[in-house]
């Protein structure tokens, strides 16, 4: 009997021997991942905030993206109105020319009029003809196709070239790798060749793929919103451009690049705002349903206003 209490009790001493070890062991483990997350939030609030000159690159590129997409959607509007504005004229123009006629039979029935009522006529007639070059006069202009400003975008150009060689220095000090660098001055040595150049041909895809950039500059300094917010608005902008162009087959893949982004984004989130979240959720999928379906108005409509609820997120 003494033997067995012996056994069990030589047993329970190297039972916890071999436990003492394993609990220190998955303490350090525990203890490192606390750790690790500690210093890696404490790094991302060591951070400093996006120099000034990087901001100003992003806010005229936006600036440039905003005012050529205005263009091309006055263009669209003009061109989906002229043929209603061509019906019309037509209907005019038939009307006019059943009055004509119809004064002539007067005319003839009446005989000879006085010149006194001739001089009136004839008054008359250059009034309601000065009338009808300024109604249109008044027309074409209202129907003037938008034109895009190549001096404000010269100006912007150059404003971004300026502000680009200020800031590379201060990139790379903040850990920009040269990839990133090179990419960036490639892209917007292109784009101040297609605006120098006058060239209006994706021209508007050249500003979004320089924008595309930010976010990865942006990751490398504090924010407030994750910068994957940002890549989703390059994304939107993207399917918006290739759905004017008739490329559907294009957006498939942006469309998972804008989910992806979201997920990003909600993973980096300090303070989740759930109710703005939810409305940026809709709106994707809002969004998502007009592209499969390649309802263009649609796209653009409801692109802009996700765009706009993106804005809210914190």
């Amino acid at each position: 009997m003494m033997n067995i209490y012996k056994k069990k009790t030589i047993l329970a001493i190297l039972l916890i021997a071999l436990l003492i070890p394993f609990n220190t062991s998955c303490g350090n483990i525990f203890k490192s991942s606390n750790e690790n997350q500690s210093e890696s939030n404490q790094t991302e609030k060591q951070k400093k905030s996006p120099p000034k000159t990087l901001e100003a690159l992003e806010n005229t590129t936006e600036n440039m993206i905003k005012d050529i997409q205005k263009v091309v959607d006055q263009r669209a509007k003009t061109a989906q109105e002229a043929p209603e504005k061509e019906k019309t004229d037509q209907g005019n123009e038939q009307s006019q020319g059943n009055e004509q006629s119809q004064e002539k039979q007067e005319e003839k029935s009446n005989g000879q009029k006085s010149q006194e009522d001739e001089q009136g006529n004839n008054q008359e007639s250059q009034d309601k003809e000065q009338s009808k070059e300024q109604d249109q006069k008044s027309d074409d202009s209202k129907d003037t196709p938008g034109k895009i400003d190549w001096d404000k975008m010269i100006q912007n150009a150059e404003k971004l070239q300026s502000s680009w060689s200020n800031y590379i220095s201060v990139a790379r000090k903040d850990g920009a790798s040269n990839d990133l660098i090179k990419d960036y001055g490639h892209q917007l040595d292109l784009l101040t060749t297609k605006v120098m150049e006058r060239q209006e041909e994706s021209l508007l895809n050249a500003s979004n793929d320089l924008y595309k950039y930010y976010p990865r500059f942006l990751d490398l300094y504090k924010h407030q919103a994750p910068p994957n917010i940002k890549d989703m608005k390059y994304y939107i902008r993207k399917i918006i451009i290739d759905s004017q162009n008739d490329h559907w087959l294009q957006t498939s893949e942006s469309l998972e690049a804008i989910k992806q982004a979201w997920e990003t984004a909600k993973s980096r989130m300090e303070k989740p705002d759930q109710d703005v979240n939810q409305k940026v959720q809709e709106a994707i999928d809002s969004f998502s349903r007009s592209v499969h379906e390649k309802n263009r108005p649609l796209v653009k409509l409801k692109g802009d206003i996700l765009i706009d609820i993106l804005e809210e997120v914190k």
